[in-house]
C-alpha cells in the first residue's frame, strides 16, 4: 500500500511523497480523515439517500475503484497546438489520512471496507481526486493536470460534499466531477438493487 503525503501544510500542492503504511487499523486512527481541510470551497453539494449508511460508503468506494479502471473521452485543448483534440482523462484518488492520502488501489479499498464493517461508518471522509489527460494524435503533449480535495460528511439520509480546486485549470469543471461521482455511486448501487442518491442541491464558483 502507498501513501501520498503533504509535505508541506503551507504548500497543499505538495501531496507527492510515498511510504508503506501499516495494515492494522489499530494503528491508523485518522484513515479517512485529513487534519488540516481548506476552507475555500469550488463545489458545495448534496445528496439524498434512502439507504443504511454502511451501503453507501461501501457503494461510493466501488464507485471510485470502477472509476479509477476507467478511460473517459473528452476533447482537450494545448498550449502548443489551436483547437480542441481527442483525448481521455483518467482518475486516481486517495483517502485522507492526517497529513497525507492513501493512494485507493484494490487493497486499501479492502481495508477501508474492513474499517466500516468493524468499526462502523465514517462520520466524516476526506478524500483527493488527480485527474490525468492525454491526447491521442501519438505525440508527447505536456497537459496540466487537475487535483480536487473533497469532503463527505454523512448525516441519516442525507450527504453534504465540499469540493476544492487544488490545482490544474479545471478541464472537468466543479460541478460535472460532482455528477461524475454520482453517478458512479448510483451504478453501484443500482448493481445491488438499492435506491439511488438523489441530488439535493449543487453550486459551485
Amino acid at each position: 500500500m502507498e501513501r501520498l503525503i503533504e509535505k508541506s501544510h503551507s504548500n497543499p500542492h505538495c501531496i507527492i511523497g510515498r511510504h508503506v503504511l501499516n495494515q492494522n487499523l489499530d494503528d491508523d486512527p485518522w484513515l479517512g480523515t485529513l487534519e488540516r481541510f481548506p476552507t475555500i470551497y469550488h463545489a458545495r453539494a448534496s445528496w439524498l439517500y434512502d439507504i443504511n449508511t454502511e451501503s453507501l460508503q461501501k457503494a461510493i468506494f466501488a464507485g471510485l475503484r470502477s472509476l479509477a479502471q476507467e478511460k473517459k473521452p473528452l476533447d482537450i485543448t494545448i498550449a502548443d497546438i489551436p483547437g480542441y483534440h481527442s483525448g481521455e482523462v483518467r482518475f486516481k484518488f486517495g483517502v485522507g489520512n492526517k497529513d497525507g492520502f492513501d493512494i485507493l488501489d484494490a487493497k486499501e479499498v479492502e481495508r477501508v471496507i474492513r474499517r466500516i464493517e468493524e468499526r462502523g461508518t465514517f462520520r466524516s471522509l476526506d478524500l483527493i481526486f488527480h485527474l490525468h489527460y492525454s491526447v491521442d494524435d501519438g505525440k508527447r503533449h505536456k497537459v496540466h493536470q487537475d487535483q480536487y480535495l473533497a469532503r463527505l460528511a454523512f448525516q441519516p439520509g442525507r450527504v453534504e460534499l465540499l469540493l476544492h480546486h487544488l490545482k490544474g485549470v479545471r478541464r472537468i469543471a466543479p460541478d460535472e466531477l460532482v455528477r461524475i461521482l454520482v453517478s458512479a455511486t448510483n451504478h453501484e448501487l443500482g448493481q445491488h438493487k438499492y435506491p439511488e442518491l438523489e441530488l439535493e442541491s449543487l453550486t459551485s464558483t
